[in-house]
């Protein structure tokens, strides 16, 4: 075989055995793609499998859940035993009201909005929840409501509350002269409040096993706990607060007046003429509401005008424990409240109009109370987080209390009764 000839078949022989290389591989690549594609549908098949110690539901369970999605929450706790549900790792079935917009099956894996601090309460029982907290609060409803689309808001007020001076408004003054003669300048005063929404919150947590089990039961737990605990620190702050971080309290308000007890008063003590004296420095007198500690009541049904060596009982009707205790004084109702102060103390019992106070709410994006909840918070110890969030601001708009033209004794719509000792 001459040098041409041995080219020839060296060349022939490479080719052979290169296509028959090239063709194993192809077949060893299809044949792993072929393996990885069953592998996958496997896995596929796996993932739509209930978990081993999951409880099948049955055609008629299966018919019932898709009925509940397709309407509305039921109630507040419905929402909640669904949430629960929604975050468990076996037996998760997410209901599509959860996820608006969203087509949920039983076994996705996918958790939504749940992914990013939890699911959205419904806008219906946030307004329920918010109404609720309302109508319980004795206070918030006798406020001047002031919608806020920032986080603050001033107004303007005409100053001058010394009209000792015959001047009102700061400057407003009308003259007697005569023909000629020429009038006097005189410059109104303004002045300026700001509220500035301050943010209270609270969250409670309850067991996978409570939501899960028992959702009905649940209803007045998260009802209460949260619209109970909110008009309850609205009545306090609104009368004790010291408007560091929280509304301005009419205990620590400026315009708040304090009545002086009579000479030789006992501690814990509430007389006939502490009543008089209190009502005598009402601003508009027949507008305000007493607010009282408990406590109080003790001291007004033994309370009586004196006459002489004796007394005339005022509060209690005739007929004295027979009867039942009027809820009056001076004609204006009583309300009963623990966060009045204790009795014998300034603040254990007021007198307020309450139509001077102003309370500042948020509007537009984030108003209302805010609800939140988290599976995953307490996801080792199997509890779900639920969060209130409410963003707020009150005040009275009297920077002061006003002195009359013709008296020492200063009128406000907030009296109180100063601290016996």
């Amino acid at each position: 075989m001459d040098e041409k000839e041995f080219k020839v078949f060296l060349e022939d022989t490479m080719k052979t055995a290169t296509d028959v290389l090239v063709t194993e591989q192809d077949k060893k690549r299809k044949a792993d793609l072929e393996k990885f594609k069953d592998d996958i549908k496997e896995q596929l098949a796996e993932l739509g499998k209930p978990a081993p110690d999951a409880k099948i539901p049955t055609a008629e369970e299966k018919k019932e859940q898709a009925e509940a999605d397709s309407k509305s929450w039921s109630c507040l706790a419905e929402f909640a035993h669904k949430v629960a549900i929604a975050g468990k790792t076996h037996e998760r079935v997410v209901d599509k009201r959860l996820v608006p917009n969203a087509e949920l099956k039983a076994t996705d894996l996918s958790e939504g909005e749940s992914e990013y601090g939890g699911y959205l309460v419904p806008t219906e029982y946030r307004r329920e929840l918010l109404k609720v907290a309302v109508e319980k609060s004795e206070i918030m409803n006798r406020c001047v409501k002031v919608p806020m689309a920032t986080n603050a808001i001033q107004f303007p007020y005409l100053s001058g509350f010394d009209r000792s001076g015959g001047v009102i408004h700061g400057g407003v003054e009308f003259e007697w002269l005569d023909e000629a003669a020429t009038k006097s300048q005189k410059d109104v005063k303004f002045g300026k409040i700001e509220l500035r929404l301050k943010k209270c919150a609270a969250y409670i947590k309850a067991s996978d096993e409570i939501l899960e089990d028992s959702w009905v039961s649940m209803e007045p737990l998260l009802r209460d706990a949260f619209t109970d605990g909110l008009s309850f620190t609205l009545d306090n702050v609104f009368l004790n607060g010291d408007g560091a971080g929280k509304p301005m309290g009419i205990l620590n308000a400026p315009c708040l007046v304090s009545v002086a007890i009579e000479t030789g008063q006992d501690a814990t003590t509430i007389l006939f003429e502490n009543i008089v004296k209190m009502y005598a420095r009402l601003w508009r007198k027949g507008q305000g509401i007493w607010f009282a500690n408990h406590d109080v009541f003790k001291q007004l049904a033994v309370m009586a005008y004196p006459v002489g060596t004796g007394g005339v009982p005022v509060y209690l009707p005739a007929g004295a424990a027979s009867g039942k205790p009027y809820n009056t004084l001076m004609g204006l109702p009583i309300v009963w409240t623990e966060h009045c102060q204790t009795l014998g103390t300034k603040g254990d019992i007021y007198l307020a109009d309450w139509s001077q106070y102003l309370v500042g709410q948020k509007t537009g994006a984030g108003a209302g109370l805010k609800f939140d909840t988290s599976i995953h918070l307490y996801f080792l110890s199997d509890q779900t987080a639920f969060r209130f969030v409410y963003r707020i601001d009150g005040q009275p708009w009297w920077p002061t209390y006003l002195t009359p033209r013709y008296s020492s004794d200063t009128l406000s719509p907030f009296i109180s009764l100063d601290v016996r000792s």
